[in-house]
């Protein structure tokens, strides 16, 4: 099921976030959305976790939707359909390969 956690990761001091964040062994993703950048109904064959940093992105998935800002963190279990569309002032965000479960503030 997907999770949203509004507020849980400290953007505010960047280097820890992404350290908190690196696997052992591998690497995170930063993307960056212009505003109205659609990413339509898709499905990933891993977990993911989304962080975002800055601007905001509309997430939707198939039970509802929400307006994500710095600090919220998204879960993404493998198989579940969503997707986003990147707000007025875009979008940034670290995406984690893998279910994140450790208090990121």
């Amino acid at each position: 099921m997907i999770t949203i956690n509004p507020g849980q990761a400290d953007v505010n001091d960047p280097a820890n976030l992404i350290f908190g964040i690196l696997p052992e062994q591998g690497s995170i993703e930063v993307q960056r959305d212009a505003p109205g950048k659609l990413h339509d109904w898709h499905k990933h064959d891993t977990d993911e976790t989304l962080i975002i940093v800055g601007g905001a992105v509309r997430f939707f998935w198939e039970n509802g939707e929400r307006t994500c800002k710095p600090g919220d963190v998204i879960n993404l279990p493998a198989g579940d359909r969503h997707g986003s569309e990147a707000l007025d002032d875009g979008a940034t965000y670290l995406i984690a390969l893998r279910r994140l479960a450790l208090a990121l503030t």
